[in-house]
C-alpha cells in the first residue's frame, strides 16, 4: 500500500476518535412500562421529571386513549409515537438514546384476579421484544399479582423486570400503598379503622367504571333490580363492601386539588363518610424508574 494511503487511514482514525458524541454510533436503550390505568396522572408526572427521555411510544388501546390526550397536551408531537400494535421489531425501530414504551391496561381488571394476572403477563410478553427492561406499575392488587415474578420467569421473560416495591424491597400492596408514602403510613391508617376507602387521583376519576363493568352484561331481570339500587348498593355489589366511615384522599402536589377534593366529597356523600386529606408522593415510582435506568447502565 502506498504511504499516502497509510497516512490517510491514520488521519481518519484520529478524526473518528475525536468526533463529538452526536456523530458516534449511540447505544439506544428502551424501558417498557406496563401500567394500570389508575396511574395516568402519576405516570405523566414521572415522565416529565426526566429530560433524558427522548421518545415516548404509547401502545394504542381503549384504555390508553385518555393518557394519549394527556401526553399530547404535555409534549411536542415529534416526541410521541402511537403504536397501533406491538408487532415485529422492524416496524418499531429504535431512534433515540432513551425511549420508553408504555402499555396501559384497563382499570376494570381490578374486578377479576385471574384476568389481571393474565393480562399483565401477556402485556409483558408482548412488550419484551421491544425493550431492555420492563417496569410494572402495579402492586399486589389484593394479592392477585402475588406470584407475578414467578409467572414472568415461567413465561420465559428474558429481559430484567421489576414491580413497584416498598422501602424494604417488598412488592407494594397496591396503588394506595405506592402513593401514601410508605407501607408504615398505610398500616397506620388501617390500624385506626378498617372502614376506610382510600382515594387516589385515579380512583377519584375512574371508580364509576367498576360499577359500569360489573353491570354491563346483566340480564333484564337483574337490570330492573339494579335500577332500584343506589350507588352504595351498586358499589357493594362491585367490590363486596360499602361500609366506609372515612374517605382518605391521597393528594399529590401536581394535581388539580380543588377538583380532586370535590370528587372525594362527591364519593363520600354516597356513603355518609367523612373526608380526610393526606399528602401523597410518587417517590416509589421514581425509585423504581431510577432502578430501571441503573440497570440499563449496567447493560452498556
Amino acid at each position: 500500500m502506498h504511504i499516502c494511503a497509510y497516512i490517510n487511514i491514520s488521519i481518519l482514525v484520529r478524526i473518528l476518535l475525536n468526533t463529538p458524541n452526536t456523530f458516534r454510533l449511540e447505544i439506544m436503550k428502551r424501558i417498557g412500562i406496563v401500567a394500570c390505568e389508575i396511574f395516568e396522572e402519576e405516570l405523566l408526572k414521572l415522565l416529565s421529571e426526566y429530560n433524558n427521555i427522548d421518545r415516548i411510544i404509547l401502545v394504542s388501546s381503549d384504555s390508553s386513549k385518555e393518557f394519549q390526550k394527556m401526553l399530547e397536551s404535555k409534549y411536542n408531537y415529534d416526541k410521541i409515537t402511537i403504536a397501533r400494535e406491538l408487532c415485529s421489531k422492524r416496524f418499531l425501530k429504535r431512534e433515540a438514546s432513551l425511549e420508553v414504551v408504555i402499555n396501559i391496561l384497563p382499570f376494570a381488571l381490578h374486578l377479576y384476579a385471574e384476568d389481571i394476572k393474565r393480562e399483565v403477563v401477556n402485556a409483558s410478553k408482548e412488550i419484551e421484544k421491544h425493550v431492555d427492561y420492563i417496569l410494572l406499575l402495579y402492586g399486589l392488587c389484593g394479592n392477585a399479582l402475588g406470584s407475578i415474578k414467578d409467572l414472568l420467569f415461567n413465561n420465559k421473560i428474558k429481559v430484567p423486570f421489576d414491580i413497584l416495591t416498598n422501602e424494604k424491597g417488598e412488592i407494594m400492596d397496591d396503588c394506595i400503598c405506592a402513593l401514601i408514602g410508605s407501607s408504615e403510613n398505610y398500616l397506620r391508617e388501617l390500624e385506626q379503622s378498617t372502614s376506610i376507602f382510600f382515594m387516589t387521583p385515579g380512583w377519584a376519576k375512574l371508580w364509576p367504571r367498576l360499577i359500569e363493568e360489573k353491570t354491563r352484561n346483566v340480564d333484564s331481570n337483574k337490570m330492573e333490580e339494579l335500577s332500584k339500587m343506589d350507588v352504595k348498593e351498586k358499589f357493594k355489589m362491585a367490590l363486596g363492601s360499602s361500609d366506609y366511615k372515612k374517605v382518605i384522599g391521597i393528594e399529590l402536589d401536581f394535581i388539580d386539588k380543588s377538583n380532586f377534593r370535590a370528587r372525594c366529597k362527591e364519593f363520600a356523600s354516597h356513603f355518609n363518610s367523612e373526608v380526610v386529606i393526606r399528602e401523597g408522593t410518587i417517590d416509589s415510582l421514581k425509585g423504581s424508574f431510577e432502578k430501571a435506568l441503573k440497570e440499563l447502565e449496567k447493560q452498556n
